[in-house]
């Protein structure tokens, strides 16, 4: 059974059980992470979404040239700093 399929009072029994096993010092983020659940709007609804999609490939105004050429003038080489590398132990 999949986390989002369980019973939700085996998944606030784990809550809690995860959240009391951190250190106190990481609790605030914890909180903060569920009040955002709460007012969380980046996660558009299906009418914004198809609303949205009508807009895709067009242009409104005339400042298309300009901004492309802005684009283009902004772009640089690429610096990676591979050391330390986090995803190595």
């Amino acid at each position: 059974m999949s986390q989002t399929q369980a019973d939700p009072l085996q998944l606030k029994a784990q809550l809690l059980a995860e959240i009391a096993a951190l250190p106190s010092d990481r609790l605030g983020a914890v909180l903060d992470f569920v009040r955002s659940l709460h007012t969380d709007s980046s996660i558009p609804s299906a009418q914004a979404f198809l609303s949205h999609l009508k807009t895709i490939g067009t242009w409104s105004g005339n400042d298309l040239q300009d901004c492309l050429e802005a684009v283009q003038n902004s772009r640089g080489e690429a610096h990676f700093d591979s050391e330390p590398n986090p995803f190595e132990s």
